[in-house]
């Protein structure tokens, strides 16, 4: 049997330091739900909650709120709406009929489904 080098295990535990072993597995990345509720708790109280009941963008209904940051918020027609960014601006003011009308089917579609 040969004998172990003095400077072996020295060597194994700075080799396990620098590559980051620490014995502990690696945090796992954040939930969607997580994200999305960070960048929900960005908005004012009020806000949130009109967000949450129209959980999605009203130019693109596929983004979920939050998803991609803070929601963006503009005011038509005197009503609150929300979209997943500023890009969407200009879509939602070029046909504000048609945004709100969106905002009411979103908000109906979530209040049904939470009501399951």
């Amino acid at each position: 049997m040969q004998p172990i080098h003095p400077w072996l295990p020295l060597a194994i535990l700075s080799s396990c330091f620098a590559l980051g072993c620490t014995g502990n597995p690696p945090a796992a990345p954040p939930s969607d739900e997580t994200k999305i509720n960070a960048a929900l708790d960005k908005l004012a109280p009020e806000d949130r909650k009109l967000a949450e009941a129209q959980k999605y963008c009203a130019v693109e209904p596929e983004n979920r709120l939050g998803k991609m940051g803070k929601p963006f918020k503009v005011t038509i027609e005197n009503q609150p709406v929300f979209l997943c960014c500023k890009g969407c601006e200009t879509m939602a003011l070029k046909d504000p009929e048609k945004t709100l009308a969106a905002v009411r089917k979103l908000k109906a579609a979530n209040e049904s489904s939470s009501k399951k």
